[in-house]
């Protein structure tokens, strides 16, 4: 393998305001480094230039190096460029491996699952994060056996792990946020994550209408924004706003970078809502942070029952008292009635220490890394050139 490289590159997007799966890229990158330090890199590709998307991919691979995706990535949008890249550079060598990391699989749009076809072939294995992904891949009947036989699921951790919170920036925050006179606030509801269809932005504001409409007045705080390639959805969301009377009472702080003003701003809430249009699960990295918080949760029921069985500090969090499961075509109405109760059981919440997370995933990743160095080289494709 060349000197200049390490031996894995994850290769992803710099576009501001993408998903967490970015954040989760340079967690990892961190976590098998503090490992083995110097063995991944991230490197920034993008899709408005596809042929040096590819030939970033075929340089690691005639290194030697692992080529490492995490798809999909909502910085390179629905184009096909990444989910046909890494067929393209295995045509340009035999060298090298090919992994892709896929944190979605049901959802994924057409484009999306028909860009990942030649993946399949090209693709030395497969990581999933969650079992109900890893599941129904296997299931799907046009991938091999071989490649199915090498698809681990590797849990990975939280993007946002609380260092330190300030009580007292806490206790400003809850002041700013609860508000005085005729707008002060019964209830402070919180979000955290990037915003998009599938975390239902739209259910947050009809649910914060509704704990008015029930004589509740409530704030409903946002840490997170929509994607930048999408920013109509942004405007859509401040119109609905709007259309629902709530405006005044939503508090949207939009991304923070800062991990202590962001858990200090969180602190100060009084229940989070996370509606999922596809239940809660141990992939979404919001869950997982605002898990790590004494308080109260409303999110919805997991599709799979023993989604959580591998991950028991989760599994605790879902089935407190302090956090409601409701179905996923639960009214809003339900929502700001769960709400109400949860909150009212603060007491009861507690916060899970998920600090070993990123450690196991690190050492899992190390051993799927050494285990893919270690097998024979990937097989040829008719268009590769003799090396």
């Amino acid at each position: 393998m060349s000197k200049s490289l390490p031996e894995v590159v994850i290769f992803g997007s710099a576009k501001p305001v993408t998903c967490a799966v970015m954040d989760g890229s340079y967690r990892l990158r961190d976590a098998v480094n503090a490992v083995r330090p110097g063995t991944v890199r991230v490197e920034i590709v993008e899709i408005d230039r596809p042929f040096a998307f590819v030939a970033a991919i075929a340089r690691v691979l005639r290194a030697g190096a692992t080529a490492h995706l995490q798809l999909p990535i909502e910085g390179w949008g629905n184009s096909l460029v990444p989910g046909f890249a890494a067929f393209a550079a295995r045509l340009l060598t035999r060298k090298g491996r090919i992994a892709i990391t896929m944190h979605e699989w049901t959802s994924l749009k057409a484009l999306r699952y028909l860009s990942l076809i030649p993946d399949l072939i090209a693709a030395d294995a497969f990581v999933f994060v969650s079992p109900r992904q890893r599941d129904t891949f296997l299931s799907t009947p046009w991938v091999t056996r071989a490649t199915k036989a090498k698809s681990p699921m590797i849990t990975i951790g939280p993007n946002i792990m609380p260092a330190r919170i300030d009580p007292e920036r806490v206790a400003s925050e809850r002041v700013r946020l609860r508000g005085e006179g005729a707008a002060r606030a019964d209830l402070v509801v919180g979000y955290f994550g990037v915003l998009y269809a599938s975390k239902r932005p739209d259910l947050l504001l009809r649910a914060t209408a509704a704990l008015h409409r029930q004589g509740v007045k409530a704030r409903l705080l946002i840490c997170g924004d929509f994607l930048c390639d999408k920013p109509h959805d942004r405007a859509n969301f401040f119109e609905l706003a709007r259309e629902l009377g709530v405006s005044d009472w939503l508090d949207f702080r939009g991304r923070i970078d800062d991990e202590g003003e962001l858990m200090a701003t969180l602190s100060a809430a009084d229940a989070f809502l996370l509606p999922y249009a596809d239940g809660v699960s141990q992939r979404r990295g919001s869950f997982q942070a605002v898990s790590q918080l004494a308080i109260p949760l409303v999110t919805t029921l997991p599709e799979q029952p023993d989604e959580f069985e591998t991950m028991p500090k989760l599994k605790a969090k879902i089935e407190s008292e302090a956090t409601a499961l409701l179905a996923l075509d639960a009214a809003p109405e339900d929502f700001a009635q769960a709400l109400v109760k949860v909150a009212a059981k603060r007491s009861a919440a507690f916060g899970v220490s998920l600090d070993t997370i990123w450690r196991e995933a690190a050492e899992r990743y190390l051993a799927f890394y050494d285990g893919l160095a270690a097998a024979t080289p990937a097989p040829a494709l008719h268009a590769a050139p003799a090396e």
